[in-house]
This record gives C-alpha cells, sequence and structure tokens, in this order.
C-alpha cells in the first residue's frame, strides 16, 4: 500500500458533494464507508472510479448544482519530485543556492495539493509548509509560478491504471448460457455464471480456481456452518447453465435456489480469483467496491467474510471500499491500524464525509444505524469485565496465549458490566429472570471475570460474587475470580520495570497488595497519578508483557488455557 501513503483525494460539486471538496484524506487498505440510506455512500465509491480511469469526465447527470465538478488530489513531495524540478546540475535563474537542489530539498515532505480536472494538467492549488514549519518559496524573484506548477505535476496518480471492480447492493446468479463474447462479470451479478461455468469446463480456462481455490475459501467463510465437498455446474434444458453446491447431507442444490448469502460470497469470491485471471494481472493492481455485503448475511457469516476480505488485501496489496449499515463492520475494523471508517452525512442539500477518530464519532455512527444492545446476540460469545482497563489486559492475554489467533470482534466481544451492577446479573434462564438482567438474555456463551477484592487468605467472596459463579457453572460458562486482590495483581514485575525504565528489577506486586500503592513504593506519586486512569495505565503497560513474563504469575496461566480452550469451543475451533 506504499503507492497509496499520503494521498488524499477529494470531489465537490459532484452529486451530493457541494462546493466542499469531500473526499479521504487517507486511503487504507480496507476503507468502510456507513451512514444513512442516500446519505452519498456510493458518491465516494464514484469519486475512487473518476480516479481509476483518469479522465474525471463527469456527464453532466451527475454535477451538483449545475457546477462543473473537480477533483482535488494532495500528497507529499518526495526527493524524486523535487529533484526534478530543482535537478543539482542547475543554478541561478533567480534561486538564491548554490544549485537549485540544494534549494529544493527544503520542500521535501511539503504538502502539495493540485486539480485534476477532466482533459488538462494537473492544475497547481496550494504548498504547505515543509516539515521544519517553513517554505523557501518566499526567497524565489522570478518564475515562482512556473516552478510551483511544475511541482504538481510530479506527484501521479495512483489509481490511474487500477482495475476497479464494484459490486452493487442489489444483485443475484442466476442461469445463463454460454457467452464467450460477452465475458466480464457485472455489478450486479450478471456475467457471473457464464465465467465460472466458463473456467470449470473451458480447456483453456484454469479449472482448480473455481473448484479448489474458489471451494476452499468458500469452505472457510461458511465453516463450520456449512461445508461443501464440490462445485459444478451443468446446462439446463433451455440450454442456460446452473451452478451447483454439493454438500454431505443435502447433495447437489442449484445456486438459484440457495440464499442470497451464499450467492454474495460466491460473487465476491469470483472478483477475488477469477477477474485477476481474466484481466491477466495481479490481485494487486485491483481496487474493489463492495456495496453492503451484509444484505442476507447472518452476522457471523459477515464477520467470517471480512476478516477473509482483511487477509487478502494483508497478503496482496489489493485495496478495499465498503458500504455498509453493519455495526459487525465496524466493530471488527474501528482498531485496526489497516482500516479507516469514514462517516457520510446528508443535510438535505449536500453530503459531508468525516473520518471517524474518535469515540464520540463512534458514539454518532451507531445512533445513525440505531444499534441495540440486543446486537450481541449475535457474538459467538461474551467476556464479561468490569471495565475498559480490564478489556484491555484480556486482549492482551489472549493475543499473547493464543499465538493472535483470537480476536476480539471475530472470535468473541467484551462487555463491561462496570463493578457494582455485577449484582444486577444473573446467568438463570431469561424466562424465570425478573429483577436481575440475565447474561443469558445476552448471549448463552458467557465468561464472567471478577476481582476477589481480598485482602488477605482468609478473606471470603461476598453473597454476590458466590451466587454469579454458581450460576455460570451451572449454564457450562466459565466464572474467572482473580488468585489475587484485582486484574492488576496480575501484572508481571518484567513490564512494570520496562514501563517505569527502572535499571534494576522490580519486585512483584505481592496477592493482595493494592496495586496503586504497590506503583507510589516504585516511583513516589505513579500510583496516585494513574489510580483514576486505569485504561491509560492499561494501554502502557499492556505491550510491555510476553508469554514468558505472566506465564509465571499466580493462576494466569491456567486461566487462559482454560480461557482460549472456551473461545475455541465457541467458534468450532480445534481446542487444542
Amino acid at each position: 500500500m506504499a503507492e497509496f501513503s499520503n494521498f488524499s483525494i477529494k470531489a465537490k460539486n459532484l452529486k451530493c458533494f457541494g462546493e466542499s471538496p469531500e473526499g479521504f484524506d487517507v486511503i487504507k487498505p480496507m476503507n468502510l464507508i456507513i451512514g444513512r440510506n442516500n446519505s452519498g455512500k456510493s458518491s465516494l465509491l464514484d469519486v475512487i472510479e473518476y480516479a481509476s480511469v483518469g479522465e474525471f469526465k463527469v456527464p453532466e447527470s451527475q454535477w451538483h448544482a449545475q457546477r462543473s465538478p473537480e477533483f482535488l488530489c494532495e500528497t507529499l513531495l518526495t526527493e524524486a519530485h523535487v529533484k526534478t524540478v530543482f535537478p543539482p546540475n542547475v543554478s541561478g535563474g533567480g534561486i538564491p543556492t548554490a544549485n537549485h537542489y540544494e534549494f529544493g530539498a527544503k520542500l521535501i515532505g511539503s504538502p502539495i495539493a493540485w486539480k485534476a480536472n477532466a482533459g488538462a494538467s494537473q492544475r497547481f492549488v496550494s504548498l504547505g509548509h515543509a516539515p521544519n514549519g517553513k517554505t523557501p518559496l518566499a526567497q524565489i524573484t522570478q518564475g515562482k509560478t512556473e516552478f510551483l506548477q511544475r511541482l504538481a505535476d510530479q506527484p501521479k496518480n495512483p489509481f490511474y491504471g487500477k482495475e476497479f471492480r464494484r459490486i452493487f447492493a442489489e444483485r443475484n446468479i442466476i442461469p445463463e448460457p454460454d457467452n464467450p463474447s460477452d465475458f466480464k462479470i457485472y455489478g450486479d451479478g450478471r456475467g457471473g455464471t457464464n465465467v465460472i461455468q466458463a473456467f470449470i469446463n473451458k480447456a483453456e480456462r484454469p479449472s482448480e480456481l473455481v473448484e479448489r481455490m474458489m471451494l476452499g475459501e468458500l469452505n472457510v467463510i461458511f465453516g463450520p456452518d456449512a461445508h461443501f465437498k464440490d462445485i459444478v455446474c451443468q446446462q439446463l434444458p433451455t440450454n442456460a447453465w446452473e451452478i451447483y453446491l454439493e454438500e454431505d447431507d443435502k447433495g447437489r442444490i442449484p445456486l438459484s435456489q440457495s440464499g442470497s448469502g451464499l450467492k454474495t460470497v460466491i460473487l465476491v469470491l469470483s472478483y477475488i480469483h477469477l477477474l485477476p485471471a481474466i484481466a491477466k494481472k495481479p490481485l494487486s493492481s485491483f481496487i474493489f467496491a463492495f456495496e453492503e455485503l451484509e444484505n442476507n448475511l447472518h452476522p457471523s457469516l459477515l464477520r467470517r467474510l471480512l476478516v477473509y476480505l482483511k487477509t487478502k488485501a494483508q497478503e496482496n496489496q489489493c485495496t478495499f471500499f465498503l458500504t455498509t449499515h453493519s455495526n459487525v463492520a465496524i466493530d471488527l475494523f474501528s482498531k485496526d491500524d489497516g482500516a479507516q471508517i469514514l462517516h457520510v452525512t446528508h443535510n438535505s442539500k449536500e453530503a459531508t464525509v468525516r473520518t471517524v477518530v474518535t469515540y464520540v464519532d463512534n458514539k454518532g455512527i451507531l445512533d445513525d444505524l440505531d444499534v441495540r444492545a440486543s446486537d450481541l446476540l449475535q457474538s459467538n460469545g461474551i467476556i464479561w469485565v468490569e471495565g475498559p482497563s480490564d478489556r484491555i489486559y484480556i486482549n492482551r492475554w489472549i493475543g499473547l496465549w493464543s499465538g493472535d489467533s483470537l480476536v476480539e470482534g471475530t472470535h468473541y466481544q467484551c462487555v463491561f458490566y462496570g463493578g457494582r451492577l455485577l449484582s444486577h446479573l444473573s446467568s438463570q434462564d431469561p424466562n424465570t429472570v425478573e429483577e436481575a438482567v440475565s447474561i443469558l438474555r445476552v448471549n448463552r456463551n458467557a465468561v464472567v471475570l471478577m476481582d476477589s477484592d481480598q485482602r488477605s487468605d482468609t478473606d471470603g467472596l461476598n453473597a454476590t460474587k458466590c451466587r454469579v459463579i454458581e450460576e455460570v457453572h451451572e449454564m457450562g460458562g466459565m466464572a474467572w475470580v482473580t488468585q489475587g486482590k484485582e486484574v492488576e495483581n496480575y501484572i508481571p514485575a518484567e513490564a512494570v520495570a520496562k514501563w517505569l525504565q527502572s535499571p534494576t528489577q522490580v519486585d512483584q506486586v505481592d496477592q493482595f497488595q493494592n496495586f496503586f500503592e504497590y506503583l507510589d513504593t516504585l516511583s513516589e506519586g505513579e500510583g496516585k497519578r494513574f489510580e483514576s486512569r486505569k485504561p491509560l495505565l492499561a494501554e502502557q503497560l499492556a505491550p510491555n508483557m510476553t508469554r514468558e513474563n505472566i506465564s509465571t504469575v499466580l493462576d494466569l496461566e491456567g486461566q487462559l488455557n482454560k480461557l482460549c480452550s472456551t473461545i475455541r469451543s465457541w467458534n468450532s475451533m480445534a481446542t487444542s
């Protein structure tokens, strides 16, 4: 994705976008575009499509308020850009240095913006300050405009020449006749059957792309809910071809009689595997724009499909733009460095695009999507934790213990119960619980992590904790009470020493010791400073933890073995 590094593209006066340029501040491997219906999500995909064509010729029917659209690009000047305009073997001409490059080198890293209009060269718009906060251009006494325009001509549109392929929200795969003269797949699914049957049946096409690659990945995405033995095409009496999928218990089923979710996944796999073969180009040459993949997909299936696309983006350096209404996608990618979420809103006159970077932004999106707590029913399982800091630690421990094979948002979800609210939770049958909130009502697969709050070996657990432990065990869940006073007592001394940059070894916090008082003994004032800022402390300590330094702390090894095994069972994964 280096080719998109620091590249921004926006449009004005295109469809629902008005005079204010709207679009992408950056481009990432996974780009989620969310918002209400008719807010302008598809218009953002149009911006990328025009950029890939490179001509920027927009029909008047797509102009906003009869104004001609403009496309604005921005990137950072590189050494290669600058050296072309300010070569080291040239001097004079109003440049106040020994040679031109000595002067131009000061511009490296400066943001430069230009217009990319149809039929015209890149028109200079602006040049920002260099990383040192200054620009030397004020020193130029002549030819400044010429130099600026030449600088604007240097960066290239990284989308130009890419294979842009789109799947529309309304799509279907139906029986089709053999049609070698129109060998492509359209965004609504037309051509899908024709292309798949040609790869299976025509000697000049590699059938293994369908029979082995697509079938194998179809089973990865659908597992463990379904397993397909074979994918074939047969010709009907009408001479049209039909795709069939074979399962052990169901036999051979025509795709036209299958659910829309299965058709969506097959269409996506056709784009990933067959279109590059047709174009004779690598997957890295493709830009995929998929609209509302969640239509007719169960949330768990959608989650697996999105993880699959993320893996393809990482392994093959291809780029995905996904429009969605699904909170599953938001949860999955909200903390992914290789993804970004763009929120599109419309005020009935024009659309606005905002890149989501804060909790408040996320909350606004969830309000827009009308997400309710009942959506947690779709999670494979829930780990109930007291608060945000516990979630940070538990995610780090699970990652270390599972080799990053178990991930929140894909295999489980953490939910806060907030200390005193534990007394309002119950794991009993939801039909028999009236006063308490039933854990089963949220998800029957549950782990509850609780602080013991004990200050010595002789202290007992309170009545609420004892009740929750008993009920969780009865429902087949896992109740984890910390062997120490709190979750923080599991923090290894090595992680603390590295965080404090201590030149000497530090003692392990005692089993029943207040962790923040312990911190104060190591560095005066640190415990008091972080006692009310536990999530911030957790974010700083967690990266210093390793599998080795946590494995010897209290009962953490045994609890993590049990926890990871439980999560794998929720996901029908091997528990060894």
